[in-house]
Parts: structure tokens; sequence; C-alpha cells
């Protein structure tokens, strides 16, 4: 670092330039006698780390520079040491894993001392404090700083008790102008309290791409509120619930009917087609399995067409149309096949359009 050189962090399969700093989960806490052995070393670490700041501003733009505290046990001498290196550091990602669980063992950076940190730096855009005990007097400082900073990704798993995380969660949600597009409460407690304030919040069609409530306390009419709000929805691209919820199949079903309703082309024309939703087990997720909107909404239509044309029911369906409209409905067919990938057990387009336009006795196709 003094050399304005980052270590190689390809053993931990992380993107960008930066100092990922961490101990096993399961190291005894260190006593007092080895805290004063180690401080000798922090002191020289910060000392490099104090240095850093012209090797992160000569980055190319397409590289983010962070830097990780995980599972790291500090004092309180180290702790200030690593604190005061870090104030001002233009670190575009943070991350503070593990290091103050709140049972007066000595840890790692305190909450506080991470809140200073973050105030500090001006070019923060994404930040981690995942398993650290963070109160109800720290939200205002977090959610002033998320929207100071503009911050676009926010990891809080495993940091609240029960109350504080629904606190936290409508705070956050209540930001003006919030630029966050990936959020994670994984394991926080979160409750039925906010889900009204989670279900008008997507319905705005924020800038959220991704939303992790996982092992939280949500139930199916909450799943219920959050479906009927993506309805409106076209950004949030992932929506993770998994299997630790008390979502039972009656939940599952809620996103299902939002996600592909196949009562009708024009319903399932007008279901959400930008986002999967991880129910665990009870995945939903492969009704958007494609990125582009377009090709998960012409897949559904082609699969209603495919699956009614196995009983030749399609015309069924269509109603008194004119037969003017033959080209537009054999172009529509063509159009959504293209999007489909066909298997043996698919039935093929050819079939669906003898299938429209034996209705209008176009043809002979008797020979």
């Amino acid at each position: 670092m003094r050399r304005g050189e980052f270590p190689d962090n390809n053993l931990y399969e992380i993107e960008g330039k930066g100092a990922y700093v961490e101990t096993f989960e399961d190291e005894p806490i260190f006593s007092e006698a080895v805290n004063n052995e180690l401080l000798p070393h922090w002191q020289e670490f910060a000392g490099a780390l104090k240095q850093v700041a012209p090797a992160i501003n000569v980055l190319p733009d397409n590289c983010e520079s962070f830097f990780t505290l995980a599972f790291v046990q500090l004092n309180h001498d180290p702790m200030l040491l690593i604190k005061e290196a870090l104030i001002g550091k233009p670190f575009q990602r943070l991350g503070f894993i593990n290091n103050d669980n709140g049972d007066g063992v000595p840890a790692g950076m305190s909450v506080n001392g991470i809140l200073d940190i973050v105030e500090s730096n001006k070019n923060l855009r994404k930040l981690e404090i995942a398993s650290n005990r963070i109160g109800r007097n720290h939200i205002e400082r977090l959610c002033s700083a998320v929207h100071t900073h503009a911050l676009v990704a926010l990891n809080l798993s495993g940091c609240f008790e029960p109350g504080i995380g629904d606190e936290m969660l409508a705070s956050l949600l209540t930001i003006d102008g919030l630029k966050l597009e990936k959020l994670v409460m994984f394991s926080n407690n979160i409750t039925s309290a906010v889900s009204t304030v989670q279900a008008d919040f997507l319905a705005t069609n924020p800038r959220l791409k991704e939303l992790n409530l996982v092992d939280n306390r949500l139930n199916d009419s909450d799943a219920a509120l959050i479906a009927n709000a993506l309805r409106s929805n076209t950004t949030l691209r992932s929506l993770q619930l998994g299997n630790s919820n008390s979502i039972t199949h009656t939940g599952v079903e809620s996103f299902r009917l939002v996600l592909y309703d196949e009562s009708s082309l024009n319903a399932a024309a007008d279901s959400n087609h930008t986002c999967t939703v991880d129910l665990g087990w009870n995945a939903v997720d492969d009704y958007n399995s494609y990125e582009q909107g377009h090709i998960n909404r012409g897949w559904k239509i082609y699969l209603i067409l495919s699956t009614r044309n196995e009983t030749m029911s399609n015309v069924q369906h269509f109603g008194n149309i004119d037969v003017k409209l033959l080209p537009n409905v054999l172009d529509a067919v063509q159009k959504y096949a293209t999007n489909v990938y066909h298997s043996d057990s698919e039935v093929k387009p050819l079939s669906i359009v003898y299938e429209v336009m034996r209705k209008w006795g176009v043809g002979n196709f008797e020979t």
C-alpha cells in the first residue's frame, strides 16, 4: 500500500482494488496480552493505510476501490488507529462484517466508528455493515449517510433486534430521492408492521433493482401486498425472500399470479416481466428468466397459445375476430415463437398457425 499498490484479491474473487482484512470466525477471543503484542503490527498497517489515497485516485474509472474488515478482533487502541487511517479515504466500497456484536467482548470497529468513517468519505457508493449490533440511536445517522452520499448499495444483514429492524427499513424507504439500487436486509426481524411501507415504495417504481428480505418474519398477507406492488414495478430485478419467512403456498400463488397470470392472453401480457422472486424451495423465478422483459412477455404468451393448441382450444378464446386481423394474429404467433426455446415437449408454431387459420377456413389443410 505504501508503494501505491494493492494486494491481489483473486483468492476471494473480489472485483476492484483494495484491502480485504479477515480472520477466521472460530478463532478464540484474543487475550489482552495478545492484543498488546499485535498493537505494533496494527500501527504499521494503519500507517500504510494512511498513504493509500493517491493509489485510489489513479485507478481506472471502471475499477472500484474497497476496504473490508471481516471478523477481525480489535480492542480500543487498534480500533482508533484503523478508524483514523480510514477517515477521509476515498474508498468507493466499505465493508465491516461481524465487528461489533454488542455482547461486551472486544470485537472490531464500533458502529459509531463506522459511521464516522462513512460520513467522512465523499466517494462512498456501497456500504456493508453485517452482523453488527446497530441500535435505534444509529438509525438517523445511517439514513442521513445513505441520502448524503447517494449510496447505490446497502447491506445491513443481521444487525437489528426485534422492532428496530422495522424502524430502520421504514426510515430507509421514506428517504426523499433514495438512490439505492441494491438493499440487503437479511435476518433483521422484519415484520408485517412495515409491509405497507414496502409495498407503497415498490409501487412507485423506484430505482431499486435488488431487494433481499430472507430470514425475516413475513407472512402470506405481506406476500400479497408486495406482489400487488410488483404489478406497477418495472425496475426491480430480484426479490429474495427465501423459505425462512412464514410464507406458504398461498403467498407463493400471490407472486405467481403477478408474474404469470395465464387466465388470458391479456392477463399474461399485463403480468410483471422483469422481476424474479426467490422463495427458496417455492421459487417462482423461472417466469422471468431472461434479462429482457419483452422476451419473458413473449414466452408467457406463447406458452398459453402452445398449451391451448394441444386441445385445439385457442379459437374458443379469440371471440369474433375479423378475418382482416388474420395477418396480425399470424405475425404475433411467429414473433412470440422466436422468443421461446423449443424442446420436444413444446408445440411448434406451425401447429398454432394451422389451428388459427382453420377458424376462418383459409386454405386446404386436408391434403
